[in-house]
């Protein structure tokens, strides 16, 4: 199973084509990267004619008694340092075109050249492709990040590897030579990985991040398309993985039958064939395991998804209450006291700024301390309560009760005239007084204070317009409660 990432690493190739990064970057700096980049291809373009002068292609090695066979080409060092870099088509370019001048100077009809010459930049993109669906510090300092990195580079050299089969039939070469080959080439590419392009890596991707950091904006891919190229990876690493044990044996099987034609004796003939019947039921079996592995991990990636969907839409709604409740008053339902004086300032500037006539209404429930010495906070509660209903059952859709204090309100009307501002006050005034409020020991009339105060294009800030309703309602209070006073 591929690792995942440490909450500190989470930083995905960049995607940025030489066309943008052209206009992003100063004169000197396109010098130095572009005569870089133009000098590294020269020097894949020379490095490639060595390696097809010298047939660094398939060369035969012994390990741990068995004969592998490997192939160096120090091309696709260059190529994919350039695309994990900077990104797919900085690398892939260079490598299809070192890989294409190669196949032609080998001999291969142009048509078939320009085909062979994907094998590289298809093998570099399944790396490439690894490193955006799992980001991975690309500096390989952590063993999650090496062991990345050569999950990924098994695969990529899987894909690579189909170049083999274009260049074997190209040149006309038996099918019993196609295994060094291709094996050459796979194994080339993915030790090459491991022991020249790792290393090159970890020592310059430091300094390379650096200058990433100061010229390109790099943000993690969003969420539907982490998805999707997951899920990409996963059939990627499924098929690399059936495509090399199919070949493995297929041209294993060839070679030995190949071998047996030169007439040995029946024993050995015999063993042989079950030998590679046994290796081709194994074949199955694995390919079997690695599907259900596929569709396995495909199961619990999909479970992963919908628990975190979950999660963050528990987390919403969580975040979307606790808004609520900072805007709202919790007894009420009503806004706070922080969100009125927002209400207000809007409704404020905007009557300053039209020109139309906003009126507010300020309330104080009488003789509220007395209630609650008397029957207590329970039944103080209620009588806030009855305040509250009896507010929104007179609002307006465009109108804004507020709770200001303990046993204070505000009522916000735009466009409203001050005359019917003042008879919604009377109604309210007088509609409470004539409820009950229900107590224990006794039935309690509640009466209100009002104090009506119109907004003016003279008034300094909304602070004056409050402190207008203000007076209004402390002249109520002192001419005996119970009633509308109007700020003159």
């Amino acid at each position: 199973m591929l690792p995942l990432a440490t909450p500190d690493a989470l930083l995905r190739p960049a995607i940025m084509t030489p066309w943008q990064l052209w206009h992003m970057i100063s004169r000197r700096e396109r010098c130095i990267l572009f005569g870089g980049w133009l000098f590294s291809l020269l020097l894949s373009l020379g490095l490639g004619v060595l390696s097809v002068a010298d047939n660094w292609s398939g060369m035969p090695l012994q390990f741990g008694g068995v004969t592998v066979y490997i192939t160096v080409y120090p091309a696709l060092l260059i190529s994919l340092w350039w695309s994990l870099c900077l990104g797919w088509w900085w690398g892939a370019v260079q490598g299809y075109l070192t890989t294409l001048a190669l196949a032609l100077y080998a001999g291969m009809v142009w048509q078939w050249a320009a085909l062979f010459a994907f094998a590289d930049p298809l093998g570099v993109a399944v790396m490439v492709l690894g490193f955006r669906a799992l980001p991975m510090l690309r500096g390989l300092r952590s063993m999650d990040s090496v062991l990345h990195f050569v999950q990924l580079s098994f695969v990529g050299s899987i894909f690579s590897s189909s170049g083999a089969l274009i260049w074997t039939y190209c040149n006309n070469q038996p099918f019993s030579e196609l295994l060094p080959i291709w094996q050459g080439w796979w194994l080339g590419f993915f030790l090459q990985n491991l022991f020249l392009v790792g290393p090159v890596l970890s020592q310059s991707w430091p300094a390379t991040d650096r200058w990433l950091s100061r010229h390109l904006a790099l943000q993690p891919a969003g969420e539907a398309e982490s998805r999707h190229l997951i899920v990409l990876l996963l059939v990627l690493v499924s098929v690399g993985a059936l495509v090399y044990g199919y070949l493995s044996l297929s041209l294993g099987s060839s070679l030995l039958l190949g071998q047996l034609q030169h007439g040995l004796p029946p024993q050995i003939h015999h063993a042989a064939m079950v030998m590679t019947q046994t290796g081709w039921v194994f074949f199955w079996v694995f390919a079997l395991l690695v599907l259900f592995n596929a569709f396995f991990a495909y199961r619990l990636f999909l479970h992963w998804q919908g628990r975190n969907q979950q999660l963050l839409d528990a987390l919403q709604q969580s975040n979307a209450h606790l808004a609520q409740l900072v805007r709202l008053d919790g007894l009420t339902g009503l806004l706070n006291r922080r969100s009125g004086d927002e209400v207000l300032q809007q409704e404020w500037l905007r009557s300053q700024r039209s020109g139309q006539q906003a009126v507010l209404i300020m309330l104080d429930i009488d003789h509220f301390k007395q209630v609650n010495d008397e029957y207590g906070h329970d039944v103080g509660d209620q009588v806030i309560v009855q305040v509250a209903m009896l507010l929104q059952e007179h609002l307006r859709l465009h109108d804004t009760a507020i709770r200001y204090g303990g046993e204070e309100f505000l009522l916000v009307l735009p466009d409203s005239t001050l005359e019917n501002a003042t008879l919604l006050a009377e109604t309210l005034r007088q509609q409470m007084a004539a409820r009950l409020v229900h107590a224990s020991q006794a039935d309690i009339m509640v009466t209100l204070s009002l104090g009506v105060a119109s907004a003016s294009l003279l008034m300094a800030d909304k602070a004056a317009w409050l402190k207008q309703a203000d007076m209004a309602l402390y002249q109520a209070k002192r001419a005996g409660r119970n009633r509308v006073v109007v700020a003159g």
